[in-house]
């Protein structure tokens, strides 16, 4: 330090985690999740973490500004391209998620690059039920991490915490509002910007948090979550066809663990089980505790028949049978199952849903569906659909369905995208909608369908025997797979 020269808070940014994980002793017994803002905030964290001996992970946001005047972040795109919003500026502004789509679009492809490289090496850890604990370098208008408080609360958390070694005193007001804590150490009344925080303060790379996060993980391979475990396995339908099946369980289940719930996937029409908008929800559902069954309809995919053979009627057969089959594993608890139906194969998940009545959850993709209020009128399941509003044939069949379900049900409208969602915001809207939709409703389950009256003529319920799938299939290991959409 030159003769004359003021002293700085802290000399680097490790003085300054280390000061900052002492601070935040108070919540190891809560056995926090630390998730650093990149890329400063991930050095820091990853401090704090090992001081506290907690999980690491990263908070991947972009910022999404008003129209006008620009400076004024009215939230944020995660890596997902779940948009959270700021509540105070979003109201000020009269601006919902809905009009931020294409906002969201601008900055979500330079997002999923950075995406692409963290989660290749730290794949993300779920945040629903924790107390998480948001780290950054320093806290300037707060809008940032404004944002990341939204995001980690749209995903669940139990308890968010603020953390940065020193802020803006003004700033850390507004974090008090949406936080539970805020730990920010030094809060000048005179301040200058983060940098003047710190003697030594350069720049942080991509390379250099990838390969901090890598001695992370090599050092602490406990905290690592565990990845998917995809096994392959057969039905035989009611005609003598053998339908192809892919169950993927969370990586880490054992024998002894409890059952999981499950989600089945009907694809539509000339689609199989390895699309590429199948197989992200599957494998995301799996990472959050919950099986996905990914089954080829008759004459589709690896599965026996012709395409002509596969009628709706005996793509409903095909689904009851694999239903059933699910019911008997010991890994699947099939008082918690879920369905996602696609296009042609929305209907046949309806027609399946409205003689189910203990079906846990429903989601409804692009319905291709023409005037089927009697069966919308019997589904008891709660359900979300989804509508790309650049499908306009579909549009009435969307309305049918949102005027005549009797169930509990939400209507997501995804602007500028068709069925096949072919854009990376749009696509990452959906799957993340999903997601989450079957985590609330399998995870969480709600109990008001015992109090419904029962569909007419349900199906039998199949009580489960103690068998395993594991025990006449082939494993398959996830990398040997022909596609990588979500790791």
């Amino acid at each position: 330090m030159t003769q004359g020269a003021k002293r700085r808070l802290f000399e680097n940014r490790m003085t300054a985690a280390t000061e900052l994980a002492e601070n935040l002793e108070f919540v190891k017994p809560e056995n926090p999740l630390i998730l650093g803002l990149v890329n400063g905030g991930v050095i820091i964290a990853e401090i704090v973490a090992r001081h506290l001996n907690a999980p690491l992970d990263v908070m991947l946001i972009e910022k999404l500004p008003a129209p006008n005047p620009p400076h004024h972040i009215v939230g944020v795109v995660d890596e997902h391209g779940r948009i959270s919003m700021i509540e105070s500026t979003a109201r000020w502004h009269h601006l919902t998620s809905q009009q931020m789509v294409e906002p969201a679009r601008k900055v979500f492809e330079a997002l999923q690059k950075k995406r692409i490289r963290i989660r290749e090496i730290l794949p993300e850890i779920e945040v629903r039920g924790r107390t998480v604990v948001l780290v950054d370098e320093g806290i300037d208008t707060g809008a940032r991490m404004l944002g990341a408080i939204a995001s980690v609360r749209d995903r669940g958390a139990r308890k968010v915490v603020v953390a940065a070694p020193a802020g803006a005193s003004r700033a850390t007001w507004h974090l008090r509002d949406t936080s539970d804590a805020v730990v920010i150490p030094h809060r000048p009344n005179k301040y200058k910007g983060i940098a003047h925080f710190y003697q030594s303060f350069p720049p942080i790379s991509d390379e250099s948090v990838l390969s901090l996060i890598e001695r992370h993980i090599a050092e602490r391979p406990e905290h690592k979550p565990a990845g998917v475990k995809t096994i392959h396995f057969g039905v035989t339908n009611s005609a003598g066809f053998d339908l192809s099946c892919d169950l993927d369980l969370p990586g880490g289940l054992t024998g002894n663990d409890p059952p999981v719930p499950a989600v089945i996937f009907a694809h539509g029409f000339d689609s199989n089980a390895i699309s590429p908008r199948t197989v992200p929800i599957s494998r995301r559902l799996a990472k959050r505790g919950i099986a996905g069954v990914r089954m080829d309809f008759t004459g589709h995919g690896r599965s026996g028949g012709d395409l002509d053979q596969a009628t709706d009627a005996q793509m409903l057969d095909d689904l009851i049978c694999v239903m059933k089959r699910i019911a008997t594993l010991k890994e699947i608890d099939h008082h918690r199952l879920g369905l996602v139906g696609s296009g042609s194969g929305a209907l046949i998940a309806l027609q399946f849903a409205s003689h189910e009545p203990l079906l846990g959850s429903l989601v409804l993709r692009g319905p291709l569906i023409g005037d089927e209020r009697d069966l919308a009128r019997l589904v008891r399941t709660p359900t979300l659909m989804i509508h790309a509003e650049g499908d306009t044939a579909l549009e009435e069949g969307v309305d049918i369905l949102d005027t005549h379900l009797t169930a509990s049900h939400v209507c997501m409208r995804i602007p500028n995208s068709n069925r096949l969602f072919n854009d990376p915001i749009s696509l990452e809207l959906m799957i993340n909608a999903t997601v989450e939709w079957m985590v609330d409703h399998l995870r969480n389950p709600t109990m008001f369908r015992a109090e419904l009256p029962p569909p007419v003529e349900p199906e039998p319920e199949v009580e489960p025997a103690s068998e395993s799938v594991a025990d006449e299939t082939v494993k398959s290991d996830p990398d040997d797979l022909d596609f990588d959409f979500d790791d």
